[in-house]
């Protein structure tokens, strides 16, 4: 049922979500470490998996574990249990870790835990990491885009990660500050699905239909 549920909100919520990658995506499980600046990221991990037809897998600490037990039945491990978190990876999961261990307002990466390519080092996986932007434009519904770096290597230091996450988030800034028309998507990131009309396109339909001139 929590898949479904959650598919409805993120296409019912959202306005659409796009995305571009610097590379392929590694074969195999993966350890996806992302920044953590909108409600909607833990929906959106789940998606990220799920597109790419991986088993899902995410590292939730205790408190909220504890508020939402059902998430352990589609993958989601205790930060009190990296052991388990890398046997999942290691089993062929993209794993999905927030990079700064909590929500934070939208703007630059703020302070990341190590505790992330640790679970790379023991599941012997690479790290994928990903920028993610929730943002209001020309809709009248969240939009959100995805820019995926290249894969590193599981040894990767928690430096290196942080600051390629810094640069994605950079670019996918920059990207959609150039994009010159705030009502169509951003050049260069493809839709995961037929965008969600909006609003004005609504009313123009509701016009047509009552023959309004």
């Amino acid at each position: 049922m929590l898949p479904g549920i959650m598919r409805r909100s993120l296409r019912r919520g959202l306005a659409g979500i796009w995305s571009a990658a610097e590379a392929p995506p590694p074969p195999g499980g993966a350890l996806v470490v992302a920044n953590h600046h909108s409600w909607w990221d833990g929906y959106l991990a789940w998606a990220v998996a799920e597109r790419h037809r991986r088993p899902f897998g995410a590292v939730m600490d205790d408190a909220q574990l504890a508020r939402f037990r059902f998430f352990r039945r589609i993958g989601v491990v205790s930060t009190r249990e990296p052991r388990a978190a890398a046997r999942r990876a290691a089993a062929g999961a993209w794993l999905v870790v927030f990079a700064e261990g909590a929500l934070r307002p939208p703007g630059p990466l703020g302070p990341t835990h190590g505790g992330a390519v640790a679970i790379a080092r023991w599941a012997g996986v690479p790290v994928l990491p990903l920028a993610i932007r929730c943002v209001m434009r020309g809709a009248d519904r969240p939009e959100v885009y995805l820019r995926f770096g290249a894969p590193m290597p599981s040894g990767v230091a928690q430096e290196a990660v942080a600051a390629e996450l810094v640069a994605l988030l950079a670019r996918l800034d920059r990207d959609v500050a150039a994009a010159p028309d705030p009502e169509a998507p951003v050049p260069g990131y493809a839709a995961w699905w037929p965008p969600a009309a909006r609003i004005h396109e609504r009313l123009a339909r509701w016009r047509a239909w009552w023959g309004a001139p």
